[in-house]
């Protein structure tokens, strides 16, 4: 993954997904970020014409088509194709596919975004002429929160995308993406293989994707709505898509017949582009079954089944490629301390994987957490930390010393839906501790 050019990136790789699946996918977020740019740099690598539609711009003859009289002595109205619509048709006519860019659908009336719909999922217009099949769908949005009031997207019309929560990792790498310059945009562009997919492979991609859904539901135990059960019966199916849909700022689907008849159409297409990014995986495993508004209490469960998900589909992606799973070659040994544990993960550092060093920083946080502690009563004993025996302040500096080699590791290779929180506790910790450690005269000299 190229983080100077994170948000370039994804976008690129579901146009990929896109074009292969033909999964509508929806970008959604903040204003500003690039995505009418990015659009147009894929059309322009792989030789489409760009056609732009904006929801909040346009009225509904101008996206299906006009009332006319066509002159012909009948005595109703027929519908006229709008200009949109030749352009491509008479391109595709002459060899040039095209990507029809349909941004802002939630800040839309509804009218016109049940207009937008059809067009996406029927891919028709009003008279009932149908898109070329070479010409890919893109469509982006705003959060509910940068939009007037009565805009949105009720849930039944997000469930028929695969939703894509689209901004930058942190404010460093939105302010590096956008200060180079235009032609810098255009480098390092990521490669993706097109790899057959056979009648033998699509069978095995259906097998391990039913195998991802039937864990999901021994381990879930899919029933009825209960603390720590999936609700799959999506009893809040009317709302729009803030709020409940909402966690962390983010925008989650359910799960229905068609988001897992989707998922496999992802899945193979992540085979056919030989997609092994752990984080991009996630982004769009996400994008398809989050589940946050329905079935958790919290971010937390939330986190929990979303990584689940995400290991599952990894590790079957890795499967049909032929591989198997590696053994995790790194464990958070209880015996030992922090240091110690911490010294092991930096020996290993680059040996493992990228999934398998985020899940060991995982592992070791927790362990941190127990260690270091920030409630009131622990830290009311800080003072005390002088008067501990010798050995015992060396062994704290010790691990002190490695929780802030630590933060920076987990900075380095923890993603963005883990990373916050993550850094945040360490942070925390690393603020609280760190006068009374520092202060620990004998300890130094020691």
């Amino acid at each position: 993954m190229n983080n100077k050019n994170y948000m370039r990136d994804l976008m690129l790789t579901g146009f990929e997904l896109s074009r292969i699946s033909g999964v509508p996918m929806l970008y959604l977020g903040n204003p500003g970020m690039g995505k009418t740019t990015i659009v147009n740099l894929w059309a322009k690598r792989n030789g489409y014409h760009v056609e732009s539609l904006i929801g909040s711009a346009f009225d509904r003859s101008e996206i299906l088509g006009y009332m006319v009289n066509d002159g012909a002595g009948t005595d109703y109205l027929r519908t006229k194709a709008p200009e949109w619509f030749h352009t491509i048709t008479e391109l595709e006519k002459n060899g040039v596919p095209s990507v029809l860019f349909i941004d802002e659908i939630a800040g839309a009336p509804k009218d016109v975004q049940a207009s937008l719909y059809r067009l996406i999922f029927e891919r028709t217009i009003g008279n009932g002429q149908k898109l070329p099949e070479s010409t890919i769908i893109a469509s982006a949005s705003n959060y509910k929160n940068n939009l007037p009031p009565m805009r949105d997207i009720t849930a039944p019309n997000l469930n028929r995308f695969c939703v894509i929560n689209f901004g930058p990792l942190s404010f460093q790498g939105l302010y590096s993406e956008f200060l180079q310059e235009a032609d810098d945009l255009e480098k390092d562009l990521p490669d993706f293989a097109h790899l057959e997919l056979s009648k033998e492979t699509k069978e095995k991609a259906n097998l391990a994707v039913r195998g991802i859904f039937e864990k999901i539901n021994t381990t879930y135990n899919v029933k009825v709505s209960s603390p720590s059960q999936l609700n799959f019966a999506n009893k809040r199916l009317n709302n729009v898509f803030t709020g409940d849909y909402s966690k962390n700022g983010e925008v989650y689907n359910f799960i229905s017949g068609r988001t897992i008849g989707y998922f496999r159409d992802i899945f193979l297409a992540m085979y056919s582009i030989g997609l092994n990014n752990p984080f991009y995986i996630s982004k769009f495993v996400d994008g398809l079954i989050g589940l946050g508004f329905n079935s958790f209490s919290d971010i937390q469960e939330l986190n929990a089944f979303r990584k689940f998900v995400r290991e599952l589909t990894k590790d079957a992606l890795k499967e049909l490629n032929g591989k198997k799973k590696k053994q995790k070659s790194f464990s958070y040994n209880s015996k030992l301390g922090i240091a110690e544990n911490v010294n092991t993960l930096l020996d290993l550092e680059d040996k493992l994987e990228a999934e398998e060093l985020e899940e060991a920083c995982m592992e070791i946080v927790p362990e941190i957490e127990k260690a270091f502690k920030t409630d009131s009563e622990s830290l009311s004993q800080l003072p005390l930390i002088n008067k501990m025996p010798k050995e015992v302040r060396i062994n704290l500096r010790n691990d002190y010393s490695a929780i802030e080699i630590f933060y920076l590791l987990a900075e380095k290779c923890l993603s963005s839906s883990e990373k916050d929180e993550a850094l945040s506790k360490l942070n925390n910790i690393i603020t609280s501790y760190k006068f009374y450690i520092n202060s620990c005269i004998q300890t130094e000299a020691a």
